[in-house]
């Protein structure tokens, strides 16, 4: 019978929600609401398994999982959290064939990175397993990444020696050596084996906590030899057939002059020649240092460079080369030097970086090897995207190198740099960042960048970027309560991925859920500034406050990021923004707050745009409305000793004077103004200022006496006459017959229409 669908996804829901909330116990209860409706739904018994592990109710979540396995036999996800299961249980073997299984399945799926970390899995649980250090190293080799796979050979033949078995712990030291024929470890265990001396490698056999999979640490093997395919050994075969073109040019031999230096220009790189070396001398060590390098010989081919740089050789091809062999050697103070030199050159910066990043990393500099590592993948980053990504891009990277150093995480930042170091050590890795960058970009939200850190900084990174592009898919299809479901299977494997909590955050913002989306971004925006991608952080906060723009708590964090990272212009428009919001919240005293917060971060911010004048402006608004005359006027007058030009200060100033009963200094401001828009040649302005004033203070005569004046220097002796003649019965209406009569002067000097009528009104004014 089939059970209700909409009593199913109600239900689900309800999990879901509990779930998010950890409330185990009542998500517990809603998925067996689900599943009494449809009892093999995969979705349900998956979540009902996570939930009872959650309660350590370990016997039924076993159960639940077997139940699920029979449903979809071929989902290593499941097989894997029954692994899980049966390993908290106490049952290792079972969780050991279990996990063996998983890693076959993901091999079936090419899922290589997968089968490799459940291969991890099974020797955490059995040091010993032959099978997976076998497939491990195999799986290490076809990817190119020689010295773990070389380790794990080297873990095979220990493991055949404790065995008794000589004769197979042989053949996989053969098996190492073939990888690599020089490497040292590889023939320190064949020279062990031979000797009847126990192999000394990074394993425990008797513990079973050891996880060999982690690589040694940088002490132990201090330099990575990647395979051909990386931006070092890219560097170098540059490096050799640069050195090589010039020392197989043809050319006559010729002797150095006696004082000074010479260009050395035989084919390509200039070098310069020191006075007591020839050409020919020069020549040799070159080619005896090629030959050296080519065949191994280190030592030799490091104290020929050493002698033709000391000569003169001073190209990058020459530092770049002997920086590495001083890397191969482990003398890495002296690498550092000459990889540095040829950093100067643009076409050795990738390969220059890459080895300085290995050279710190094995020195224990993890800050250091970080910061030559970030910039390595963003020159890599940098030639994927389009050219409106690029502002947004490098500023990821500078929020990157940051977070990670501040952040003080040793074990994230090593895992980082272990895996950059196999993915730039891989074949064909720049058709990878291609297509790494097609993906990102496919699922990168509008406006927003990701970096190539996503694929490589994150462990499980094929499967979250496979959930990322199913969500996606989903939400097009207007599937919200499926996508939302992906979304919390997979967060609930790997909880670190924060654009996953951003996808979902963005799902409920598609069911108009608004307060859960903004909890959810606020939530992600605070674990990126934990983190120290600030940057990312800073992103987020701003898309809060699209959905949420009157949250003034939000805004403050906002504003707090932007002061700390330098962004004063950003966070003096936040500010602006925040104390507007108290003001329409009727929060005056706290608007006022913030305008002066505001002002006092002001002079950090770029001039051009006037923050001091435009905030006190903001302050005097209020002030005004307030009726505080007093405080208004002093704003005012700070702004025009900061912008003597700012006319709305001075036309608010001329009317705070009348209001304080200051008539003289009102005056003065009109009179200063009006002087101001004469030297800007703006006669229209002095009318307008003079005409504003009078229409606040109508019974101000001294105002119209102005504006006459104003309008006789431009020639309108109309006008000039008609407010001289409203003057003049204003005069008389007040009996001030001198000041009156003197106005009828004025106009008559003028030469009206009527003289006069006016000489007449003078002559009873003045009998």
């Amino acid at each position: 019978m089939a059970g209700n669908q909409q009593v199913f996804e109600q239900a689900m829901r309800q999990a879901a929600d509990y779930a998010w909330d950890r409330q185990w116990d009542k998500a517990i209860s809603a998925y067996m609401k689900a599943l009494t409706e449809f009892p093999d739904d995969l979705m349900a018994l998956t979540g009902i398994g996570q939930a009872l592990l959650e309660t350590r109710q370990l016997s039924k979540a076993l159960s639940v999982y077997q139940r699920a396995i029979k449903l979809a036999p071929e989902d290593p996800a499941i097989r894997c959290r029954l692994a899980d299961v049966l390993d908290r249980l106490g049952r290792q073997d079972e969780a050991v064939a279990t996990y063996m299984t998983v890693a076959d399945a993901y091999l079936r799926q090419r899922m290589v990175e997968q089968a490799i970390e459940t291969w991890q899995q099974v020797i955490r649980l059995s040091p010993g397993n032959v099978q997976a250090h076998q497939n491990l190293a195999k799986a290490y080799a076809g990817r190119g990444q020689t010295e773990r796979a070389i380790h794990e050979y080297i873990v095979l033949a220990a493991i055949y020696q404790k065995q008794g078995e000589i004769e197979q712990a042989t053949q996989q030291c053969q098996a190492a050596l073939q990888l690599d024929a020089r490497n040292a470890e590889a023939k320190r265990a064949l020279h062990d084996l031979k000797n009847n001396q126990p192999i000394q490698v990074q394993l425990d056999l008797e513990a079973p906590t050891v996880d060999v999979c982690e690589g040694p640490t940088p002490a132990e093997t201090p330099t990575e030899k990647a395979s051909s395919s990386s931006p070092a050994d890219q560097a170098r075969q540059r490096a050799l057939s640069e050195l090589a073109e010039a020392f197989f040019e043809e050319g006559e031999e010729e002797e150095v002059p006696a004082a000074g230096l010479s260009d050395y220009t035989r084919g390509g790189p200039r070098v310069a020649v020191a006075q007591e070396m020839t050409r020919a001398q020069l020549d040799a060590l070159i080619g005896q240092a090629i030959d050296y390098q080519m065949h191994g010989r280190v030592e030799e081919a490091i104290d020929a460079y050493r002698r033709a740089i000391e000569g003169g050789v001073n190209t990058a091809a020459a530092h770049f080369n002997l920086g590495l062999l001083y890397q191969e050697k482990m003398r890495f103070d002296e690498a550092i030097v000459h990889l540095t030199e040829a950093m100067r050159d643009p076409d050795y910066i990738l390969g220059a970086r890459f080895a300085l990043g290995q050279c710190y990393r094995a020195q224990g500099k993890l800050d250091e090897a970080l910061a030559h590592f970030i910039e390595v993948l963003k020159i890599v980053d940098l030639q994927t995207v389009q050219r409106d990504q690029v502002d947004d891009l490098i500023q990821v990277y500078e929020s990157l190198t940051g977070g990670f150093m501040a952040k003080g995480s040793p074990e994230e930042a090593e895992r980082f740099a272990n895996a950059l170091v196999e993915f730039l050590s891989s074949k064909g890795w720049e058709d990878k960042v291609v297509e790494a960058r097609h993906r990102l970009d496919s699922i990168t939200e509008e406006g927003t960048t990701m970096s190539l850190v996503e694929m490589l900084g994150v462990p499980g990174s094929e499967e979250i970027m496979s959930a990322m592009s199913i969500t996606q898919e989903y939400i097009k299809r207007n599937m919200l309560f499926t996508a939302m479901e992906e979304c919390f299977w997979v967060i609930q494997r790997f909880p670190f991925y924060l654009p996953l909590h951003m996808r979902l955050a963005e799902i409920l913002l598609r069911e108009n859920r608004i307060e859960e989306a903004a909890a959810k971004y606020l939530t992600v925006a605070e674990v990126y500034q934990t983190r120290g991608d600030f940057q990312q952080a800073i992103s987020v906060y701003k898309k809060i406050l699209r959905l949420t723009p009157m949250d003034v708590s939000v805004r403050a964090k906002l504003i707090d990021l932007l002061v700390s990272h330098g962004q004063i212009d950003q966070a003096l428009e936040h500010y602006m923004i925040m104390a507007d919001c108290y003001y329409q919240l009727a929060q005056v005293s706290k608007a006022l707050e913030k305008y002066n917060e505001a002002l006092r971060l002001a002079p950090r911010g770029d001039p051009k745009h006037g923050w001091q004048v435009q905030i006190l402006h903001r302050i005097g608004d209020i002030e005004m409305q307030r009726l505080e005359w007093r405080q208004a006027t002093r704003i005012y007058e700070q702004i025009k000793s900061i912008a003597p030009t700012d006319e709305k200060a001075r036309v608010y100033l001329v009317d705070l004077y009348f209001k304080l009963k200051e008539k003289e200094r009102a005056l003065a401001e009109i009179d200063e103004l009006t002087a101001l828009y004469e030297r800007q040649h703006k006669p229209d302005k002095i009318l307008a200022a003079l005409e504003n004033a009078i229409t606040l203070r109508p019974e101000e005569l001294s105002l119209r006496q102005r504006l006459a004046q104003a309008y006789i220097k431009q020639g309108k002796k109309a006008e000039a006459i008609e407010v001289l003649d409203t003057l003049g019965k204003e005069q008389l209406d007040k009996g001030l017959k001198d000041q009156a009569a003197r106005t009828i002067q004025s106009i008559i000097a003028l030469e009206p229409p009527n003289p006069e009528a006016y000489r007449k009104l003078l002559a009873r004014i003045r009998p």
